[in-house]
């Protein structure tokens, strides 16, 4: 029922390495079975959970030799360091958590915050324009209600979008903060109730029924919360960018190597 997840030729390798492995935190093998495999460790037989934990245990081995091997690879370099940087990056945003009354005090101090124009549609994407028109066509053929049903049966239909096919196409409210620009460009002067055809690149085109249009207006604090919480965090991230890189330069300039470059 479960597969090996390392192979016997991978289990050799492993056993006649001199490698221990780092030191495997208590709950990482339960996190791993869940994330991974999803099986619930607590709940599976032990058989099972001996054989997650050995397997989980060679993976880290395997781990601690690849990571020796391709230490002076460029490609696993800039993979390794553009991960070091999303996980640090994410772990700043975690940390900060503004309560409701550090923001309202940011938002305040701002006092310009507005709410982009926000559009609450549906969409039907498909590959080839020829399909695209002629559900136009038969989009335009109805009105009211009945072209609605249309709508939402084309979409569960013909649409490639597997999210939204469910809800009859139904995407919700976006703005220019949430969606690509050519679909805000394509759709920013239409008026509610209006179809728009727009070519996504890769012979997909996209349908978009424009069902409600929320003018641009100023912010009150609940509709800022969540951008303020994202500025706060960004900010924070920044300060911490700067903090490191200005302790390394510090580090640096004062290491005895540069001090000697200094005196030559």
């Amino acid at each position: 029922m479960f597969k090996k997840i390392i192979s016997s030729v991978v289990t050799a390798l492993l056993l006649a390495s001199s490698l221990q492995g780092r030191t495997i935190a208590p709950d990482e093998i339960k996190e791993f079975s869940a994330q991974v495999l999803h099986i619930d460790l607590n709940t599976a037989s032990k058989e099972i959970q001996d054989k997650i934990a050995a397997d989980y245990t060679q993976r880290v081995k395997l781990a601690d030799i690849l990571v020796e091997k391709l230490q002076k690879d460029p490609q696993f370099v800039q993979l390794s360091e553009t991960f070091a940087f999303d996980l640090w990056s994410k772990r700043i945003a975690e940390s900060v958590n503004p309560t409701d009354d550090e923001l309202k005090h940011v938002f305040n101090e701002s006092k310009s915050m507005r709410v982009p124009t926000g559009y609450n549609v549906r969409h039907i994407l498909v590959m080839e324009e020829t399909l695209a028109d002629d559900l136009l066509k038969q989009l335009n053929a109805k009105t009211g209600e009945d072209r609605n049903r249309l709508f939402s049966s084309l979409a569960l239909k013909e649409s490639l979008d597997l999210k939204s096919r469910q809800r009859g196409g139904m995407v919700g409210w976006v703005d220019a903060t949430t969606v690509p620009p050519v679909i805000i460009d394509g759709i920013k002067d239409k008026e509610a109730g209006t179809f728009v055809k727009l070519a996504m690149g890769n012979n997909m085109w996209e349908i978009i029924l424009v069902d409600e249009i929320n003018p641009e207006h100023p912010a009150t604090f609940e509709e800022a919360k969540n951008s303020l919480v994202i500025m706060m965090r960004q900010h924070a991230i920044a300060n911490e960018a700067k903090r490191l890189l200005t302790l390394n330069e510090v580090k640096h300039s004062s290491s005895p190597k540069s001090v000697g470059k200094q005196h030559k």
